[in-house]
């Protein structure tokens, strides 16, 4: 009994800290996920600063308009969502009637041979007054929802570029005095440096790769006139930061949407489909492994448990950033010898 009070004793405690840690989390979530940010911000721009330093601009002045080179183009990306998602949201309902057509005749075509007219009478009214109605509403909700999450992550913009440039200014002087203290070939720094050029080359190889999908996306859309072809296009693009579902996900809606268009024939939708499973294929299974690399792939269970986890903690804000999170905690791990195995486990 003495022997097993300790380790009784551990497992407590240790599942005390993880509920404490998750209750920090979720407390501090306004300013933990801007801080996140920042850091991801600081470590990618960290080289641009270090190229206008060298080029005699201050170094405030350098943090500054690095910041500014890096966010100016993720806004204007927010803002023609923002400015996509209301007229969609608008003219979603009008592909109603199509939907509860094709939706009554599949449920006719399944329960001919195993309901009664009567029962089949009841299930279309259903289908028709309750099912396709309930199923826009929430798609309409789902819309408004991801602008309000836009507009919640456009909201902490100011305090990650507040935060970020006090990371950069610290970041420097950090760096200086511990070097002082331990010598620059400190085996620490070095692995701090070598975590930190990992997460920067896999967030802009992957930032690079998610546009170029994005455009491709919306140009094949745009050739074969699908409505909102700008709206899938920009949703591709964070989409495709999710390891081996977001291509689908981003996929699934133009698809269903063009099924459901009075002025597409079936070809045109089947040309569609192809395009972009075509699309998404070439470039998860030829670029994406070349330009981003095999060092940060995520196992799906890792990917789909951490969204999980993050979405709960942190909400849609969460989800979104669930991926670079754990990508960030799987290089950090790697470098760390004694973790270096789960990192290992946390590979897709």
């Amino acid at each position: 009994m003495l022997s097993g009070s300790p380790g009784g004793g551990s497992v407590a405690g240790r599942l005390a800290a993880i509920v404490l840690i998750g209750f920090l989390l979720v407390q501090l979530k306004a300013i933990l996920v801007p801080l996140f940010l920042a850091i991801l911000l600081a470590v990618v721009v960290t080289p641009m600063v270090a190229w206008l330093v060298r080029h005699r601009v201050g170094h405030p002045l350098a943090i500054l308009l690095a910041e500014l080179a890096a966010t100016l183009p993720a806004l204007g990306i927010i803002l023609v969502f923002v400015a996509t998602a209301g007229p969609l949201a608008k003219e979603l309902p009008k592909y109603q009637a199509q939907i509860t057509q094709q939706v009554s005749g599949a449920v006719d075509s399944l329960l001919t041979r195993v309901a009664p007219e009567q029962e089949r009478t009841e299930i279309r009214r259903q289908v028709s007054e309750r099912l396709v109605p309930e199923a826009l509403a929430e798609g309409v909700a789902l819309v408004q929802e991801s602008v309000q999450t836009l507009g919640t992550m456009l909201g902490y913009l100011f305090l990650t570029l507040l935060l970020a440039g006090f990371v950069l200014h610290e970041g420097r002087r950090l760096r200086d005095r511990f070097s002082q203290a331990f010598g620059a070939e400190h085996p620490v720094l070095g692995a701090l440096e070598a975590i930190g050029s990992d997460v920067r080359a896999y967030v802009v190889a992957k930032t690079v790769v998610s546009a170029f999908t994005a455009i491709c996306v919306w140009a094949f859309l745009e050739a074969c006139q699908v409505d909102f072809a700008l709206f899938w296009g920009l949703i591709a693009f964070p989409l495709n930061f999710i390891p081996t579902v977001g291509a689908m996900v981003a996929s699934l809606p133009p698809m269903l949407l063009v099924t459901v268009d009075p002025e597409m024939t079936a070809l045109g939708a089947t040309g569609v489909a192809v395009g972009l499973v075509a699309i998404n294929g070439v470039i998860g299974s030829v670029i994406d492994p070349r330009y981003v690399g095999q060092t940060v792939k995520l196992s799906p269970l890792v990917v789909v448990l951490s969204m999980l986890l993050w979405g709960v903690i942190w909400g849609p804000v969460g989800m979104i950033l669930a991926v670079p999170i754990m990508v960030s905690v799987k290089l950090v791990f790697a470098r760390i010898p004694a973790l270096a195995p789960v990192a290992t486990l946390m590979t897709g």
